[in-house]
């Protein structure tokens, strides 16, 4: 039986989606690399599957939501309500053949999710979750013969978010289908400035670039299960995401001014397009993954996902970017879960890793992303409840000349509460 207490959750929902909003325009990662395409895309979706590299394409769990395949909601119990938020911290040291950076933080509200069954066939999921973030600042620096120093400024802000509401379906006993329909918007902020130092009285030229999305998006999701012999079983997952064209804005304005410390005088303007629609081509997508369990005991399990890039376009131009592919293989041990055994026996150890190749290749040479991440999990006692940490640290690039190393350390803490729901008591 549905109460008003649970409803005490929409305040945190809304006070989420200002937080998201109002901090859409900040530097929430440091990444040259977010400068390609939609920047950089966000893929662990939760401090549960954080901790088992990301695995999601086969990830069944009562007790969590796992948005990465919508099949996955139909495994919510048919009396419990799921609320799951988290925050995540990311520490960014960027390395070259010439330097090396200090290490960056920046920490956000990552994701925000309800789960619920309507039906014993049926579970849906609503939330708001980072689709991509965007977050670089970059000084180049050359001579060129009678012109002196050149310098060039890039510096990027923003991002975008997702909104979505999903529902999965049992058809059979074992088989399940889902659907993501998910509102991107955000924007991204990226400026170009180039400075002529050594030539007296001359004109700096800024060019601004905004982009604006703001438009539906859809995935799909299919799960098997098989229970097999002993309580062990074996859940094969795939999804997709269909090629679509979202809608967008773009506004350009480049300007000549003269700038003396931190004060500026615009000269004039060389050209200014204040909000010109358009379309951004998003490519196929494909996953697949299996995992194989024991109930209450043990978890494995191994992705594979890829998607087609190449023929990615934004306001009909290509950009610089290829196929990209991900492995992730990870899984979880709880020692022995009984009332009476030990807390720590009790607690989940998570373990996993992942190797991609991303969507960029600069200089002839591809950039790969290699982690490694681990996680526990601790259940909150009577209250059907559990945190969860999960740490991830990984690479990003190399350092060949003319590029760039991301090290990165990240940390997920997120809140998983369990509640009765559907639940009706009943009188003697």
């Amino acid at each position: 039986m549905i109460s008003k207490k649970h409803f005490k959750y929409l305040p945190v929902l809304f006070l989420f989606l200002f937080f998201n909003n109002s901090a859409s325009s900040q530097i929430r990662i440091s990444s040259p690399y977010s400068y390609y395409g939609l920047g950089e895309l966000q893929t662990a979706h939760s401090a549960y599957n954080a901790g088992m590299g990301g695995i999601k394409n086969a990830l069944r769990n009562p007790a969590y939501i796992n948005t990465g395949n919508p099949a996955s909601y139909t495994s919510l119990d048919t009396n419990s309500f799921v609320f799951d938020v988290g925050v995540t911290s990311n520490s960014t040291q960027l390395k070259s053949s010439l330097a090396t950076q200090n290490f960056t933080n920046h920490t956000s509200i990552s994701y925000l999710l309800f789960g619920f069954p309507v039906a014993k066939w049926c579970g849906l999921s609503v939330g708001m979750l980072p689709f991509s973030k965007t977050g670089y600042k970059v000084v180049t620096r050359d001579t060129v013969p009678t012109i002196g120093q050149i310098n060039e400024n890039f510096e990027g802000t923003g991002g975008i978010s997702q909104a979505y509401i999903g529902s999965g379906f049992r058809l059979f006993k074992n088989l399940s289908i889902g659907v993501n329909v998910g509102y991107l918007f955000g924007t991204i902020y990226k400026n170009r400035s180039v400075y002529t130092p050594d030539i007296p009285y001359s004109y700096d030229i800024r060019v601004i670039n905004d982009i604006q999305v703001s438009s539906f998006y859809l995935n799909y999701g299919l799960q098997y299960q098989m229970n097999l012999k002993k309580k062990y079983s074996l859940i094969l997952g795939a999804k997709f995401n269909l090629p679509m064209n979202l809608n967008a804005k773009r506004s350009q304005l480049a300007e000549r001014f003269t700038a003396s410390g931190e004060i500026e005088s615009i000269k004039d303007t060389l050209f200014n397009v204040a909000s010109e629609k358009g379309k951004i081509y998003m490519p196929l997508t494909l996953g697949g993954g299996f995992t194989f369990s024991k109930k209450n005991n043990w978890m494995f399990g191994v992705d594979f996902d890829w998607q087609n890039w190449k023929k990615f376009k934004s306001f009909n131009t290509l950009d610089s970017i290829n196929n990209s592919f991900n492995i992730a293989a990870g899984g979880e041990i709880i020692p022995k879960y009984t009332l009476a055994s030990k807390y720590w026996k009790k607690m989940s150890y998570r373990f996993g890793f992942h190797y991609g190749q991303t969507y960029l290749e600069l200089n002839g040479s591809k950039i790969d992303d290699f982690s490694v991440s681990v996680g526990l999990g601790f259940p909150v006692s009577k209250l059907r409840s559990m945190i969860s940490l999960s740490a991830e640290a990984g690479k990003k690039g190399n350092i060949q000349p003319g590029l760039i190393q991301e090290n990165y350390v990240k940390f997920t803490l997120g809140f998983t509460f369990r509640e009765f729901w559907f639940y009706r008591p009943k009188l003697d």
